[in-house]
């Protein structure tokens, strides 16, 4: 039987080393990953390859390797770490890097690339944008944390070969098991073997809990006045707005004029290029046109990156706190102050859709880009978002909207615009015509 000072002692230093390896190897994993994650290049997928076989890394070879390293013959002699807890902090973090940099680059590459658009119409500045990316795959990145902890915890191999086992010293829960078993003390064992179970289970809990908790935003809504005042005047030129894709022209010289209280209808018929140009103006697609700073958007499929309601609608203002934070006003534009704490993976397509409105309009930019900005929602909803747009413009906002109602242009439209195989073309064309009267719809 293990005395009780002597098993703290081994849990204390269990602990110790698996966890600080832990950190160590999560710190840099999630850095090469974030780079990874955010980069194209020819080799990538080898390397992937390359980092999923380490996966099943056998720890016999990590621990003869950082032996070789650290014995007296060995590039790294002068630390002095053989036989002590930081080899075997070291010898684990190199076993269990791998593990967690394929796992967490995954997680990170999953966060869709709508999502990083969001962020960029946001102009997100590039540490905070690095911290959203990693809220926004948090659950792939703490299984990567907890694979790679319960990997370490549960080694025998590696630490046995540089620890050396040594009483008082190095000796942990694993090499404990080991040695027990070893001498007939199966009882002990099993006891020791107990231990390490609820601790990796303590340990497991402790971080999946932490994955729940909200580091942005406070989950409800702000209660401050909305700034209502008016923009400067502006005219905006853009002119040879081009977009070529695998060689083939999406968008072909292109020009538009956005003056300050106009409201534009973009139209055109499916695959015209109305997204396209959109996106392109607003830096997406193609180089910064220099006015993203202006420009609030809402693509046609509405992406949210929160997790509740309010929080999506504080999102403006943990990016940019110079925005006054009125979420519950916002809300109530749309029918949604009953639903702050409800979460975002919830919500009906409509409701995603107004949300995403009301997240551009938190904003408070001057130009305003809508993408089929009502294709979800119901007559009363249209209405009152419709309402607002209204509102921006009187208050000396432009905006820009792409559409295939009608109607809808009718009713809001200063100007009418029209696009045809991602070129200009003249409203009185024989295809502006078709498009005016309905035919293309759909």
């Amino acid at each position: 039987m293990v005395s009780t000072s002597s098993l703290w002692d081994v849990v204390v230093r269990t602990v110790v080393t698996s966890g600080t390896a832990t950190l160590i190897a999560t710190l840099f994993a999630l850095a090469l990953a974030l780079v990874l994650a955010n980069t194209k290049w020819r080799g990538k997928e080898i390397l992937r390859v390359i980092v999923q076989a380490l996966y099943g890394l056998p720890p016999v070879v990590v621990g003869v390797l950082v032996y070789l390293a650290l014995s007296k013959d060995g590039l790294l002699s002068d630390l002095n770490w053989l036989f002590t807890i930081e080899g075997m902090i070291f010898a684990q973090t190199l076993l269990i890097f791998p593990l967690i940099l394929g796992v967490a680059w995954g997680a990170l590459e999953r966060v869709s690339e709508d999502k990083r658009d969001v962020f960029r119409v946001m102009n997100v500045k590039r540490s905070k944008r690095i911290m959203l990316e990693m809220y926004c795959a948090r659950k792939g990145i703490v299984n990567a944390i907890l694979l790679g902890f319960g990997r370490a915890i549960a080694e025998v191999g590696a630490v046995l070969m540089v620890g050396g086992n040594i009483a008082g010293k190095t000796r942990v829960l694993t090499t404990s098991v080991v040695l027990e078993t070893s001498i007939g003390e199966m009882d002990t064992a099993l006891q020791l073997g107990g231990v390490l179970l609820v601790l990796s289970l303590l340990v497991a809990l402790s971080i999946q809990l932490l994955q729940r908790v909200h580091f942005f935003g406070s989950g409800s809504f702000g209660e401050d006045n909305r700034d209502n005042e008016s923009f400067d005047d502006f005219t905006i030129t853009l002119g040879n707005l081009n977009v070529e894709k695998d060689g083939i022209k999406i968008l072909d010289s292109y020009s538009l004029e956005l003056r300050q209280g106009e409201i534009i209808a973009l139209m055109g018929e499916s695959g015209s290029g109305k997204s396209t140009l959109l996106r392109r103006i607003c830096g997406l697609d193609g180089s910064d046109l220099g006015i993203g700073h202006d420009i609030a958007y809402v693509a046609q499929q509405p992406t949210l990156v929160m997790d509740t309601v309010a929080m999506e609608l504080q999102l403006p203002i943990i990016i940019h706190n110079h925005l006054p934070d009125a979420g519950k006003k916002l809300a109530a534009i749309c029918g949604l102050e009953e639903k702050e704490r409800q979460r975002n993976d919830t919500l009906s397509g409509g409701e995603k859709q107004r949300l995403v409105f009301l997240r551009a309009l938190a904003m408070n930019r001057k130009i305003l880009i809508l993408d089929e900005f009502t294709s979800e929602l119901d007559g009363l909803s249209i209405e009152r978002i419709e309402k607002e747009v209204l509102k921006f413009k009187q208050r000396g906002g432009c905006v820009l909207f792409a559409t295939h109602n009608v109607l809808q242009a009718k009713r809001l439209a200063t100007r009418t615009i029209f696009i045809h195989q991602g070129k200009q073309i003249d409203d009185e064309s024989k295809v502006a015509q078709q498009i005016k009267s309905g035919k293309w719809i759909g």
